[in-house]
């Protein structure tokens, strides 16, 4: 480290040196930086500034562009996370409320199993199987309105005359 030291400086002292020559240092007896007629602009020199410094409108536009965005895409995630989509066995469990495809209470699942799912309503029960249900950030549903659910639920449980 000691023998590092030197060097460093010696190559400093030739970097100032040839900028001096080549006329890239600051001008001896020269106005001072940042004044009329020196150099560099007032103010000084600021890299990655390329003088096109947006105006209020355009700044105002911008921010305008960027609520926007954040409004339509807080939008799209809340009408995207209440889309139904297929339920898993784990979801269709006993005891959980199962609505119709408009968000209408069907009935309450009674019990589970290989068979299907048995759902009882005001009308009757019903053995519904899993694959046919579905869900929403609102909890499980069937693709059908209350009154064909309630329709066929009734017809099912109709006991045969005759």
């Amino acid at each position: 480290m000691a023998r590092l030291l030197p060097r460093l400086a010696a190559l400093a002292a030739l970097a100032l040196a040839a900028a001096a020559a080549s006329g890239q240092g600051p001008p001896a007896g020269g106005p001072p930086m940042g004044t009329p007629g020196g150099n560099a602009p007032p103010g000084g020199l600021t890299g990655g500034v390329t003088g096109n410094t947006p105006g209020m409108a355009d700044q105002i536009d911008e921010m305008n562009r960027r609520i926007n965005g954040e409004r339509q895409n807080r939008r799209n995630l809340s009408a995207n996370s209440d889309r139904a989509r297929p339920a898993t066995a784990a979801d269709v469990i006993a005891g959980a409320a199962v609505s119709d495809s408009a968000g209408v209470q069907l009935g309450t699942i009674e019990s589970v199993d290989a068979e299907g799912a048995v759902i009882v309503t005001a009308v009757g029960r019903a053995r519904i199987p899993v694959e046919a249900f579905g869900k929403n950030s609102r909890g499980l549903l069937l693709q059908t309105t209350k009154a064909q659910f309630d329709a066929s639920v009734a017809q099912a449980n109709a006991t045969p005359s005759g």
